[in-house]
């Protein structure tokens, strides 16, 4: 491994030890240090089994999954839960299980998939090591930084009905709902879509306003997650500056699908009849972008 690499990865493991302990003032018991020891656990786990079958796919199975357990365990370390603890944790739980649950049937026993086998090809007799760091404990970064917002919320809120914001965390919980609509609905046409095996390109209902109605959905998921811990702004249990950090949560999630995951997608779709076409009206991600 080159030492760029060494130097960025040790820069991301530092900076989420960081937010694990609020800038290293919780201790190492404190803070979210219980989610984020079971996230690297929880990868290791299954960099173990993907190597043991040589399928480093499998851990696009195991990605919702980790927030579900990730936030959880939040919840079981938290003295005083709130009713909006609470209701973080069953959207998480929803949201995780069905993305996990379905990436398993539609991915169980079929070849790994291709931007891994191509992976696989280029780090040759390294590929072990390498997708240890760049492709597992990068993803458990990722993992857990983007839930640490909600898992933030989860354990400080101190959320009651008397709140004059509370509007602030009802629009953020709905916006996370709109985000999870877009998601299941456009993963259930996309479905439907396949098993007609048409061999054309989806263009009707919620993709026909955006060529990635799902990411478009995952990216409000956790903007309105973050939106919903308003309150952590006015509480003593952390300070105003750490949940302004926070956005990093859904900022991370964005550009990780906008510059990574989408491309790739995109030209591997390339080869689809009336591809230009669908990109010159339709928008990437955003349904009021330009085209």
């Amino acid at each position: 491994m080159d030492l760029k690499r060494i130097i960025i990865y040790s820069m991301l493991f530092i900076a989420t030890l960081a937010i694990a302990t609020q800038a290293f003032t919780t201790g190492w018991l404190g803070g979210l240090m219980v989610p984020l020891m079971f996230t690297f656990i929880y990868f290791t786990i299954i960099f173990l089994i993907a190597t043991k079958i040589k399928d480093n796919s499998i851990v696009d199975m195991g990605w919702g999954l980790g927030f579900v357990v990730g936030s959880w365990l939040t919840l079981f370390v938290t003295e005083n839960p709130t009713l909006l603890s609470y209701l973080i944790v069953a959207f998480i739980t929803v949201w995780g299980l069905r993305l996990s649950i379905r990436l398993f049937k539609r991915n169980f026993g079929k070849p790994e998939d291709f931007r891994y086998a191509q992976w696989r090809k280029e780090w040759g007799d390294k590929v072990v090591i390498i997708a240890f760091f760049r492709v597992f404990m990068v993803q458990g970064i990722i993992n857990f930084i983007v839930g640490s917002a909600s898992y933030s919320i989860i354990k400080y809120n101190q959320f009651n009905f008397s709140m004059s914001h509370n509007y602030i965390v009802i629009i953020g919980l709905l916006i996370a709902a709109i985000g999870l609509f877009f998601e299941v609905v456009g993963d259930e046409q996309l479905r439907q879509h396949i098993n007609k095996k048409t061999g054309k390109l989806l263009q009707s209902g919620l993709w026909s306003i955006t060529r990635h109605p799902n990411y478009f959905g995952e990216i409000l998921i956790w903007v309105g997650l973050y939106i919903s811990g308003f309150t952590l702004l006015f509480t003593q249990a952390v300070h105003p500056i750490y949940y302004i950090v926070l956005a990093i949560s859904p900022l991370l999630m964005s550009t990780v699908l906008i510059k990574v995951s989408t491309p790739l997608l995109e030209k591997n779709m390339e080869k689809y009849e009336g591809w230009n076409e669908y990109t010159q009206r339709v928008p990437m991600l955003f349904p009021w972008a330009k085209k």
